[in-house]
């Protein structure tokens, strides 16, 4: 997938932010957090066309300071989420998940780096359970590589086992589950392979609850192929570090 447009991301923004204001206009009511949001995304994107990796006449200092905005805007896309759940305006909750989603894609292709990685693992584990279609899971998939690739070192690097929900494991975790859902043996491999690589703590569990779901769920024999090589290999014998 090439690199998304910006406009795209500005349309769906737009589309998310005028639904949101026509509804409390019909409630004859207002609320100023979100019209701040929206002003302040605004701003933004209204001057966000800036080269942020590939131009030697961008200093590191420069880099750092657009993402750090970029990723302070994640935050604020991700408060305008749960407003609208909160609410149960499902509309604009849709609009700003497809925004927060493509704007990310964008930043993230751009060469930008993640630092707000937990508005990311929660859009990518909704869109996973969500399609049912292979070719848009194999999409997504490479989406995940792609977000993967832009976070912060300093997160990927973060291995502290007494946190089950960091955000780094839980991405990699969906990662596999995602690769599982394409039922493409050669996805699942190479998903499968970075796990072994990166959580060995979480193999054992990771693959007892794969080997569940190919009972429970009608998978494919090639996809049961290589779930139960994974499974005999990691789940039945103790996991040791590197």
């Amino acid at each position: 997938m090439p690199k998304p447009e910006l406009s795209d991301a500005v349309a769906i923004f737009h589309k998310g932010s005028d639904c949101l204001t026509q509804y409390f206009a019909e409630q004859v009511r207002s609320d100023n957090d979100m019209l701040l949001a929206f002003d302040e995304i605004d701003k933004f994107l209204s001057t966000a066309e800036l080269p942020i990796a590939g131009d030697v006449s961008v200093t590191p200092a420069e880099k750092k300071l657009f993402d750090d905005r970029v990723n302070e805007l994640i935050l604020l896309i991700d408060r305008l989420m749960v407003f609208s759940s909160q609410i149960q305006h499902q509309e604009s909750f849709a609009y700003f998940e497809e925004f927060l989603y493509l704007f990310a894609l964008w930043f993230a292709k751009s060469g930008g780096t993640i630092s707000k990685l937990i508005p990311i693992v929660n859009m990518v584990a909704a869109f996973s359970n969500r399609l049912r279609d292979q070719d848009a899971l194999k999409q997504l998939l490479a989406n995940i590589e792609t977000f993967m690739n832009a976070t912060e070192q300093s997160i990927q690097d973060d291995m502290d086992d007494r946190d089950p929900r960091r955000p780094w494991r839980v991405l990699l975790l969906n990662y596999g589950i995602t690769a599982t859902r394409t039922h493409d043996p050669a996805l699942m491999e190479k998903a499968f392979q970075f796990l072994v690589d990166n959580l060995p703590d979480d193999l054992k569990q990771f693959f007892m609850e794969g080997m569940s779901q190919m009972t429970a769920i009608d998978y494919p024999d090639q996809v049961k192929e290589v779930m139960e090589k994974y499974y005999w290999q990691y789940s039945t014998q103790e996991i040791k570090k590197n």
